[in-house]
């Protein structure tokens, strides 16, 4: 009778070492992303499935064990961020763009201007390289620009960390300074008006966007196109060909048709969610760390500046808008789309405004940006 040693002599004899590094690596990588997913999102954290994975892998890393996911994952994990970002891109995201059409130009504008001064402001500061730089203070999140920052060949570890830096700046920070202050501010000279408008303001969003059609394409489709769009725009060297092709399909996919699309399954954005965070946290060795560390001050200093900025911003947005001032505020926050909607959900401000100034913020920042950069800088 076989006995597991036996068994496992068997297994080796037919499988070259190698792949059973490979298999026994890339299981070792999913165990460890999932189990840091499952571990923030048991804390309630944000965004637990793309910050989990990073922060589980490197922390195995800085102990001297080491993984490399193949390239082709990064392909795949681009492609798929590049379809649901496309996905955003709708009929209904067109009308809410152009109801808050001016809102939508100036902060487009505001962080164009924001990213490449501070961008240089960082390169000055410290010894990062242009690439890093820019992508360091992108106003996209935590993903996309690790998306990017792969496309750039710019360091993914520093790119990763003050994007992360950013983020968790914003999601531990803001909501803290709001419950404690800027709640207290609101409310002292708010009046009843208020709060019924943007109770209105939501129930004619809903009512403006109930499809008339409801025949829905197969959902496939979008993939097929976003794959296509994908190798097009890498076919003719395009900045960020797998992540705008993919979304640049998508959203003209949907745009030329009648009917709508079914909806994917929203595990495959959160499995590639886990991945590309398996991805951004083999990019944190113990010698990025190294450097990464060295780099506290500069970090300090782009952090401390993009919230104050924000919280700045936030203030003129809503004297220049006749909004609220929680929601200018979470309208241009840094901090990522889905979690500036749960925000605004938590504190009861305007979501359609929020959600169309982030959305507008997101395709500047992984579109419009990554194509002026190569124009006026590459």
């Amino acid at each position: 009778m076989y006995n597991l040693f036996t068994i496992w002599g068997v297994f080796q004899t037919f499988i070259p070492s190698k792949s059973i590094d490979f298999i026994f690596s890339f299981v070792l990588i999913i165990l460890i992303s999932f189990a840091g997913y499952k571990f923030l999102e048991i804390l309630k954290f944000p965004a637990s499935k793309i910050v989990g994975p990073i922060l589980a892998i490197a922390l195995v890393q800085l102990t001297g064990i080491t993984f490399e996911i193949p390239s082709i994952f990064k392909t795949v994990f681009s492609i798929v961020f590049g379809i649901f970002l496309g996905l955003r891109f709708d009929k209904k995201a067109v009308k809410q763009l152009r109801k808050l059409a001016i809102p939508t130009i100036v902060i487009s504008l505001v962080y164009i201007f924001i990213t490449l001064g501070y961008g240089e402001l960082l390169m000055r500061i410290s010894d990062m390289d242009q690439n890093t730089s820019f992508l360091s203070v992108i106003p996209g999140g935590v993903a996309e620009s690790g998306v990017l920052a792969v496309s750039y060949g710019a360091d993914l570890a520093q790119v990763s960390a003050f994007q992360l830096l950013r983020y968790l700046s914003i999601v531990m920070i803001i909501p803290l300074l709001t419950k404690t202050i800027i709640i207290k501010v609101v409310n002292s000279k708010s009046n009843t008006s208020t709060k019924s408008d943007m109770t209105l303001n939501n129930q004619k969003f809903s009512e403006d966007f109930t499809p008339l059609n409801t025949m829905r394409y197969a959902y496939y489709w979008l993939f097929i196109v976003g794959i296509f769009g994908a190798m097009l725009f890498k076919w003719l060297r395009f900045p960020a060909a797998l992540l705008l092709g993919a979304a640049f399909g998508v959203a003209i996919l949907q745009l030329s048709v009648k009917s709508s699309f079914k909806k994917p399954p929203q595990a495959i954005y959160g499995y590639s969610q886990i991945g590309m965070g398996a991805v951004i946290g083999t990019s944190f060795t113990l010698e990025s760390m190294r450097m990464i560390l060295s780099l506290w001050f500069p970090m300090l200093v782009m952090t401390t500046l993009i919230l104050t900025t924000s919280i700045i911003l936030g203030f003129v947005f809503s004297k220049l808008f006749k909004l609220d001032y929680l929601t200018g505020l979470m309208s241009v926050l840094p901090g990522g789309l889905s979690t500036m909607i749960v925000l605004a959900e938590d504190f009861d401000v305007n979501i359609v405004t929020i959600s169309t100034l982030q959305l507008a913020r997101l395709l500047t920042a992984v579109m419009v940006i990554p194509i002026l950069y190569t124009i006026i800088l590459g």
